[in-house]
């Protein structure tokens, strides 16, 4: 999964493509390739925050951010993003695409609740199975603690 500061700087850069194609007059289907990026990064902050709200409970203990840090980067990454949508929804718009620009957001909404479910079953999954993995050892480290002092003390106690 890409992290947010590399879907910010992907979504960045197509947006800034996109800006100076339709400046130059540029038609939308010759920047689809540009657009399709955009959406993947927009889509990987979405799949990054799912993530962040379903983490395995030892990476909620030991990780190095902040609970704070997590959400101001996470915030800023959707308003940013949100702003950019906005810019291309207004150049569709008045450029005369907005059927285009609905007919695209029509479809998308069916994709990304699928991608969301399954981002959201797989985050889930593997906080649990981390969750499982490190408990399981942790009591099997325990159970040998435990054989190892009642063999140890049980040598000098005779």
């Amino acid at each position: 999964m890409m992290e947010i500061a590399a879907a910010i700087s992907l979504a960045t850069s197509t947006f800034n493509a996109l800006k100076k194609g339709m400046e130059a007059g540029r038609e939308i289907e010759d920047m689809m390739g540009y657009y399709g990026k955009w959406f993947e990064a927009k889509e990987a902050l979405s799949e990054n925050a799912i993530e962040s709200l379903n983490q395995p409970l030892v990476k909620k203990l030991f990780s190095g951010n902040s609970i704070e840090a997590q959400a101001l980067e996470i915030t800023t990454a959707k308003h940013k993003i949100k702003q950019m949508e906005k810019e291309l929804y207004e150049y569709l718009l008045y450029s005369g695409q907005q059927e285009f620009y609905n007919d695209m957001m029509r479809e998308r909404r069916i994709i990304r609740e699928a991608r969301i479910r399954e981002a959201k079953r797989r985050a889930e999954r593997k906080a649990l199975w981390t969750d499982i993995i490190v408990g399981g050892t942790l009591i099997g480290l325990s159970i040998g603690l435990i054989i190892w002092l009642i063999t140890f003390v049980g040598q000098y106690a005779k």
